[in-house]
């Protein structure tokens, strides 16, 4: 690794560590709930009711979502499965421990950068409810130590810029 990426990765983990919350009972639960927000099952479940149960011009918007989720994923892992980058702690109670051990680009927060940008498409009076949820994510999965925050930041803007490309803002 260059000189440079290498005093990056150090302000990183520095900056990281500084945003952890091990020491603030209060926070590290509501860190560990918003962590979750972003769990892949969970907007699975999500789209699929919106599918079910919303009315039939709410539903082309939704497929495009998941669409773009998956094209953002696809760019998410083959990043993430290239560098391999460690994360900065194994938390109990998150998969990564099993499922995804590499950090860099987060998932969650590549499925979090389309948030904003799907929901305030297809449910703009929401657009304040989706940022909020959408970057209550991040913070919690570096507040938590599950990810450094280049990883939360680069996700979020491949999920975002995915997103802008396939609603046709960009």
């Amino acid at each position: 690794m260059s000189a440079w990426l290498q005093r990056l990765a150090a302000w990183d983990a520095r900056l990281s560590a500084r945003l952890r919350v091990d020491e603030r009972p209060y926070l590290r639960r509501l860190a560990t709930v918003a962590a979750h927000f972003g769990d892949g099952p969970l907007w699975f479940l999500l789209w699929a009711a919106g599918l079910l149960w919303l009315p039939e011009p709410t539903r082309r918007p939704i497929l495009l979502w998941v669409g773009a989720s998956l094209a953002a994923a696809v760019v998410t892992y083959s990043i993430k499965f290239t560098l391999k980058r460690p994360r900065p702690a194994e938390v109990k109670g998150f998969y990564s421990r099993t499922y995804d051990r590499h950090a860099f680009p987060s998932g969650h927060a590549t499925r979090m950068g389309t948030l904003p940008v799907f929901g305030a498409w297809i449910f703009p009076d929401l657009a304040p409810l989706f940022w909020t949820i959408s970057l209550a994510c991040l913070w919690a999965r570096v507040a938590l130590g599950i990810h450094f925050l280049a990883d939360v930041i680069v996700g979020w803007l491949i999920g975002a810029g995915v997103s802008l490309v396939v609603t046709g803002y960009w």
